[in-house]
């Protein structure tokens, strides 16, 4: 009896130790989730954070990278417009766009333009970019406007030879009419500035497919004679500059 009663206290003892050894087993489990829920998740999390940012980050830097300035037009102008160095910013704007689509001879600011005025040789759209063949600082047409001139006005019809109809503000033509004493078409006057163009109710026109009646013409001193008798002779045509 008393060796039965060994065996089951040796029994106990092993239950009592194993269920100890769980005990410890489930506090040591319970230790390492606690400590993987406070340390180990959000340091994961936090690295995972960390790491979109960095690419963020260097995905936007790469972008930049791939970027430049440019100049461009803040609003349309016409042909030959002169511009003033201290106007400038009233033209022209600096915006960025990718490198690729930037030539060699674009200005990139505005501090890069001509200091003492210059013309803008064509007309411009908003937003077109601005590239050296765009500005001059000469030219010898609108130059010979700089001793003075004066502005007049004339009604023209449009002939199949000329583009009288077509013609809009900046455009520089060569005035002719017909003299009546031999019925020839005389060249009145060359390299005549055309600023403004009208309609046949007098508006200015703004869209390309409208057709000019009227036009009013910068001239100088020494033309105004020959535009006044052009205009008393009639039937004007006009013929684009080209060069």
């Amino acid at each position: 009896m008393f060796q039965k009663k060994a065996v089951e206290q040796d029994k106990k003892a092993k239950g009592s130790r194993s269920a100890h050894k769980e005990k410890k087993g489930g506090d040591i489990k319970a230790k390492l989730i606690s400590v993987l829920k406070v340390v180990v998740i959000p340091a994961l999390f936090a690295g995972i954070v960390v790491c979109a940012l960095y690419l963020s980050l260097q995905n936007k830097l790469e972008a930049q990278s791939l970027k430049g300035q440019v100049l461009v037009m803040k609003e349309s102008v016409a042909a030959n417009t002169y511009v003033k160095a201290e106007e400038a910013d009233k033209y022209f704007e600096t915006v960025s766009v990718e490198k690729i689509a930037i030539p060699e001879t674009a200005y990139t600011t505005i501090s890069d333009l001509p200091k003492g005025g210059f013309y803008v040789e064509n007309a411009m759209t908003k937003m077109q970019m601005v590239l050296k063949d765009d500005i001059l600082t000469k030219d010898m047409v609108m130059d010979k406007y700089k001793g003075g001139y004066e502005v007049t006005s004339f009604a023209a019809e449009s002939f199949d030879d000329s583009v009288n109809g077509s013609l809009r503000k900046g455009d520089i033509v060569d005035v002719y009419a017909k003299d009546p004493a031999t019925e020839m078409l005389t060249l009145m006057a060359e390299n005549v500035y055309v600023s403004e163009v009208y309609d046949t109710a007098g508006k200015k026109i703004t869209e390309d497919d409208e057709v000019a009646t009227s036009f009013t013409v910068w001239v100088t001193p020494e033309e105004v004679e020959s535009i006044n008798t052009a205009v008393v002779y009639g039937g004007i045509q006009m013929y684009l500059k080209t060069e």
